[in-house]
């Protein structure tokens, strides 16, 4: 049978359960001679390697800064003690296991308030003290600092990572690399870049009460659109308490925050905020100059101001209609959310983010700024550099083979979702998400990358003005990010 990885991994290979990271590739068997009349016993593909010589560390310990709030914190990829709970005691297992492989040890620093990480590893670099081997840090905490500070090493130049394994998360690495320079990566080693993909959830009891079917059918055939999900919501708003007045009283088809979940609907439909290409004739193009952002806003100042369609969640708070109340039946969430439903009675299912239209090639989402990044602080030493490099490709290995899985059987076995189908639909959500470089380094919520967010409704979703208004100054903080990132520029590594 074929493993499906963790939340996504539908864009990669199926996987098989047996051999380590370590070592060389193992090669399956011949099938034993099976009756004529029985078909032959499937057998799964060979577990890739990480290909990483046998190596002994002599007992050094990986120091790790870590981004922490109260809504991020470290135990995405860092386990302290063996706690009981499966997630947690699979990243402990996993790290038990490459302790031992390579005779080393991990420390974690935890940075404690916002962006103060970034504070802390700039210092130490400014100071020469190399008080870190390795960051967990946040790129939209750092707007940018850490580009046009160069506080960060070459993430392409670090011995033992290839990024042709699939535990590397192309989309991201791929959007940051500038002039051949990466400054932070994405891996597997990382659970949160699955938890703050955005996603949808819907309610399987007022599913049944409304006769509403087929929603997981709708997805798989591409015909989940932006058109198919207003007119199903659109079955559900009613004037509970009949008072005249929408209020939490009352029924909708539709729950969201106004800020990242809102802005996400941009993405959804194919967009991403900034492309930046030095060798263009126009090296910063922003990505929602297009019809498709232009009919999308229009679209959505209907779905969420227009006619009552949406109960409006405050940013990071919980929606003021309890999931069990039955009067809300669909809601916009993070993976992540998951764990607050499990223990509600009232049934239900995850959706990814609607296309735009059915010519669309995939299901996108934006995976929210809090899933981080890693990084080498510039100044550390080049034996460091390549210990920190076999690190984490040995942990994103075994994170992708063992510890998502793990991540994955807690929701197949009810922890979060209630059915098989269910996990096939986060399946569709890893498989779209998207990262942004403009997201990432735009410098907070009234920019032109919040355009949804702050000027959707005050426009009527007529967006194009506040768009033009907005533009300069995201093309020249887009263009000093391009000079930033000059500055690697044929840089000796």
């Amino acid at each position: 049978m074929k493993r499906t990885l963790a939340l996504l991994i539908a864009m990669l290979v199926s996987l098989p359960v047996l051999a380590s990271c370590g070592g060389t590739a193992v090669e399956t068997g011949t099938a034993e001679t099976e009756p004529a009349d029985t078909a032959p016993a499937e057998t799964e593909p060979a577990r890739l390697s990480d290909d990483l010589p046998e190596t002994d560390l002599g007992g050094w310990t990986m120091r790790i800064l870590s981004h922490s709030d109260h809504l991020s914190t470290e135990d995405t990829f860092y386990a302290y003690e063996l706690t009981g709970e499966v997630v947690n005691d699979a990243i402990y297992e996993r790290d038990t296991g490459i302790k031992e492989r390579f005779n080393c040890e991990f420390t974690l620093i935890p940075g404690g308030e916002w962006a103060k990480d970034v504070t802390m590893l700039t210092n130490s670099v400014k100071a020469g003290s190399r008080d870190y081997d390795v960051s967990f840090l946040l790129p939209f905490a750092t707007g940018g600092s850490v580009i046009v500070n160069g506080v960060l090493y070459n993430m392409l130049e670090v011995e033992h990572i290839n990024f042709e394994k699939p535990w590397w998360h192309t989309d991201m690495n791929n959007q940051y690399t500038i002039g051949g320079y990466l400054p932070f990566v994405s891996s597997d080693y990382l659970i949160s870049s699955y938890q703050y993909a955005n996603a949808l959830i819907y309610n399987k009891q007022m599913a049944i009460d409304y006769g509403v079917d087929g929603l997981y059918d709708m997805v798989r055939d591409g015909t989940w659109t932006f058109d198919a999900f207003e007119s199903v919501i659109s079955l559900f708003t009613n004037d509970t308490d009949g008072d005249g007045a929408w209020t939490e009283n009352d029924t909708y088809g539709f729950a969201s925050n106004m800020g990242y979940h809102a802005i996400t609907w941009g993405y959804a439909a194919g967009n991403v905020s900034v492309h930046l290409d030095p060798d263009s004739d126009t090296p910063v193009k922003l990505g929602w100059d297009n019809e498709k952002f232009y009919d999308t806003c229009v679209w959505l100042y209907d779905i969420l101001y227009g006619g009552n369609l949406t109960f409006e969640i405050g940013w990071d708070k919980e929606c003021d209609i309890k999931w069990d109340e039955n009067r809300v039946f669909i809601q916009a969430i993070w993976l992540a959310d998951l764990e607050k439903f499990r223990d509600c009675e009232s049934d239900y299912g995850v959706l990814p983010y609607a296309k735009f239209d059915e010519a669309q090639d995939k299901y996108y989402t934006y995976v929210d700024a809090r899933a981080g990044s890693l990084a080498i602080p510039i100044d550390a030493e080049g034996e460091t550099i390549s210990k920190v490099g076999l690190i984490l490709e040995a942990q994103s290995c075994a994170s992708y083979y063992d510890t998502l899985p793990v991540y994955t059987d807690s929701i197949q076995n009810s922890r979060y979702a209630r059915d098989a189908e269910t996990v096939e639909m986060i399946e569709y959500v890893g498989a779209g998400r998207r990262w942004d470089i403009g997201y990432s380094f735009s410098g907070g919520d009234s920019t032109y990358v919040w355009t949804i967010y702050r000027h959707l409704k005050s426009s009527g979703g007529q967006i194009v003005s506040s768009l033009e208004k907005l533009a300069p100054p995201m093309t020249k903080r887009f263009e000093e990010i391009l000079g930033a990132y000059e500055q690697f520029s044929g840089m000796e590594w």
